[in-house]
């Protein structure tokens, strides 16, 4: 008898413990979280992070679909780039996957630019996962490898397919 209730506490204990570490762990999308990484402000590329107002000088939008391992859509987050002391010139407002290019003059910002600066903003796992190949891109429904090579443009259509999340 002593030794079935010795068991059973330690299968609660268990049962608890796994519970705890899958809920914890995820986003609201169900996406790993992890830890920004360090840098947010200094320059990516061609984009710098300085007071903003560059709305009339050069500004464009590109959109951003992001699918999840399971096939479900992801958010792409809010405020990407957007930060108490400067705002990068590629940035998010709201979390629509409308990605902004907001310059003083023309600016060449590309895919890899902006999940950089993402890294640097919140959650790194979806851009890391793209980072280390575990995804597939599409631009206007073609296959692009390297996100370094996507350009930027007005109206232009971008597709983020993870195949699996990067282990920590």
């Amino acid at each position: 008898m002593r030794q079935r209730r010795h068991i059973t506490k330690i299968t609660a204990i268990l049962a608890a413990a796994l519970f705890v570490t899958g809920c914890a762990g995820t986003d609201k999308d169900g996406v790993p979280i992890a830890p920004t990484v360090p840098g947010f402000g200094g320059t990516v590329g061609d984009v710098s992070c300085d007071s903003g107002g560059h709305d009339a000088a050069f500004h464009l939008h590109s959109q951003l679909a992001v699918y999840l391992p399971d096939g479900t859509s992801a958010e792409v987050p809010p405020d990407i780039g957007v930060g108490n002391s400067c705002m990068y010139w590629l940035h998010t407002h709201a979390a629509t996957g409308e990605l902004h290019v907001e310059a003083p003059a023309a600016t060449a910002a590309t895919l890899a630019d902006f999940l950089e600066i993402w890294r640097r903003s919140t959650n790194p796992t979806i851009p890391d996962a793209v980072n280390a190949g575990l995804a597939e891109i599409k631009v206007m429904g073609e296959v692009v490898s390297d996100p370094a090579s996507i350009e930027l443009t007005d109206g232009l259509g971008i597709q983020i397919t993870l195949k699996s999340f990067p282990q920590p």
